[in-house]
């Protein structure tokens, strides 16, 4: 009887092995891997070579010797400077001015005095008060309203002198004409710009009085 024959019915047959066939396919796959992650990375690493960036080099410092530099400095300092002359016409200019300066001086001088306004108004105070900034406050309420208009006098010196009492709540009273301008119109506008500038502040807490006598010249000055 042949193999097929001795078998027993309705039992698989057996497959022969193949393992011997593929084991050389196997162990080149190996070796084939092995090459391409090892030995290419490998070989890159001994074939390439990095190359370190130097800098040119531009320029090279010179270290001159100590005397060299002394020198070069003293003839830079013994250099004589370079002047322009000046012409003969324009010394002689100079020398004129020179000579007029002190006539120059005095017209100047009385221009600076000339445009320097005339005053407007004094104050004089009683009782040796000693607080200038009320009576800075005073002049700078009257002056607002001492406005007079052009054409009342020819009188550069004309002022009118009012007289009038500061109570100690900045009220006042007693306004009087104590010294004529030599124009009535003049004293009346006076007497209202200081009627219209009060009441006044307070007088001050350390002064030793209720009131305060004041004595107030307003010039005449033309707007």
């Amino acid at each position: 009887m042949t193999a097929l024959s001795a078998a027993a019915p309705g039992r698989p047959q057996a497959v022969a092995p193949l393992g011997g066939s593929f084991a050389p396919v196997v162990v080149a796959s190996l070796v084939l891997h092995i090459m391409i992650f090892a030995g290419i990375p490998l070989a890159a690493r001994l074939l390439y070579r990095s190359t370190v960036y130097e800098r040119p080099k531009t320029f090279t410092l010179v270290n001159m010797p100590v005397q060299v530099v002394q020198a070069v400095k003293r003839a830079a300092q013994n250099k004589p400077k370079a002047t322009t002359p000046v012409p003969a016409k324009k010394r002689a200019r100079s020398a004129a001015k020179t000579e007029d300066k002190p006539e120059e001086k005095k017209d100047d001088l009385n221009e600076l005095l000339d445009a320097i306004p005339a005053s407007v108004s004094d104050i004089s105070a009683g009782q040796s008060f000693k607080y200038a900034w009320y009576l800075n406050s005073v002049i700078s309420k009257v002056e607002e309203n001492w406005k007079p208009p052009m054409g009342l006098t020819d009188r550069k010196d004309a002022a009118a002198t009012v007289q009038f009492t500061i109570l100690s709540s900045g009220e006042i009273s007693g306004v009087s004409i104590t010294g004529s301008s030599g124009s009535s119109t003049l004293d009346n506008l006076a007497a209202k710009a200081v009627k219209a500038a009060a009441p006044f502040g307070k007088l001050p807490v350390g002064f030793q009085g209720d009131r305060l006598d004041i004595k107030y010249v307003l010039h005449y000055v033309k707007q």
